[in-house]
């Protein structure tokens, strides 16, 4: 056990984001050497609190001989818990705005966003869009190709709008059959396209018929 513990560490704090000053609760390091292969390795364990939210949180940084990047240096593999936000809930992001199984499924992509399972995240933006479009009276037997020219057809998307939701099922498609994994930046073009979509169809409609319900009427003008 490391008895000496530094006053602060900088980590990703999950609510603050990433390059934090945090204050060190407890440090734990443990050294591993096989004599036999010649493997080393080592792991850092810290129980933190943010400095600025005061969020406690567990960090891991764990270095392994054997795991080098292409220039022959030890990479460090970090693990937090809770895992920090990958992308932030939109603020329209609640389930008040939106129907349970819709909000659910959004909630499970977000989580497996946070944990970098990029795979799980490109097929659950797709499955978003299969839910959103049910709820819009879309068979949810037919393909996306048909859903899309139903949802086009019914006014509820526009030619451009159906441009992206065909990439978006494409790369949903791509990841759940053809072994695509996506890099972080492709799947935030993913995510704004269904955001995007779920925002104006179930969110920002039903607000403006509320606005249009709380705007006085124009009073008649009298004759003369």
């Amino acid at each position: 056990m490391n008895d000496q513990k530094p006053s602060q560490h900088k980590s990703h704090c999950p609510k603050c984001g990433p390059d934090r000053y945090c204050n060190v609760i407890y440090q734990h390091a443990v050294n591993d050497t096989n004599d036999e292969s010649g493997i080393y390795g080592h792991t850092k364990s810290y129980i933190l609190e943010c400095a600025g939210c005061k969020a406690v949180f567990f960090e891991e940084v764990s270095v392994c001989s054997e795991d080098t990047d292409d220039h022959g240096r030890l990479i460090d593999r970090i693990t937090h818990y809770p895992a920090p936000v990958k992308r932030k809930r939109p603020d329209w992001f609640s389930l008040r705005n939106l129907e349970s199984d819709l909000y659910s499924l959004l909630e499970e992509t977000y989580n497996a966003l946070d944990v970098d399972a990029r795979v799980l995240s490109a097929i659950g933006a797709r499955t978003i869009f299969d839910r959103a479009s049910q709820l819009l009276r879309i068979d949810p037997t037919l393909t996306f190709v048909d859903k899309l020219n139903q949802l086009q057809g019914g006014g509820h998307i526009s030619a451009s709008e159906r441009k992206h939701l065909n990439i978006l099922t494409d790369a949903g498609g791509a990841a759940a059959h053809r072994g695509w994994k996506p890099t972080g930046q492709q799947l935030d073009t993913v995510m704004s396209i269904v955001e995007t979509f779920i925002h104006r169809r179930f969110v920002l409609e039903s607000q403006v018929k509320r606005l249009r319900s709380q705007i006085p009427r124009r009073k008649p003008r009298r004759k003369k």
